[in-house]
């Protein structure tokens, strides 16, 4: 965490782009300063880091799910249940990953207000990339820095069938 924030304050170049892809009408690719374009949230977190200890930190951003319904995820929206079998794995540039299910994030469902972070204590990230926030977990595990892409996978059959 403090290395990309380091990172963030040094850094110079390009801006980070993250990709956006899978079961999607709209593939993206995707800027910090475009990832403004979406309603900001703030998200005050606590999170034991298992190198670091306690961690406290402030983030803006849109919702992951806000994001990603704008690319059109491929299920039906006629049925209710058929996003309950889609996956979302974030990357980060590090080679850190998250997985997590659509429903978790889902304002039907779960409702987890998951960030794509684009400011960490104030400092933007324009640079090193967004960062994946779950406020709701206690551990900082799934808190992905420098997130690179983003795949949305609905390959798990609704009908039970297996592969």
């Amino acid at each position: 965490m403090t290395e990309s924030l380091a990172a963030a304050r040094t850094s110079t170049g390009e801006l980070a782009e993250i990709a956006i892809t899978g079961d999607l009408a709209r593939p993206a690719r995707l800027t910090v300063p475009a990832l403004l374009a979406w309603p900001q949230h703030e998200a005050q977190v606590a999170f034991e880091c298992a190198t670091s200890g306690l961690q406290h930190h402030r983030f803006t951003g849109p919702l992951l799910h806000d994001v990603l319904t704008t690319a059109g995820p491929a299920f039906d929206p006629a049925r209710r249940k058929d996003r309950l079998r889609f996956l979302i794995a974030v990357y980060g540039a590090d080679g850190h990953h998250a997985l997590l299910s659509w429903p978790e994030i889902d304002p039907d469902f779960g409702r987890a207000p998951v960030l794509l972070g684009v400011t960490l204590d104030g400092t933007p990230l324009d640079r090193v990339g967004p960062q994946l926030v779950l406020p709701q977990d206690r551990c900082g595990a799934r808190h992905v820095s420098g997130v690179g892409a983003i795949r949305v996978d609905g390959g798990y059959p609704a009908t039970g069938a297996t592969r």
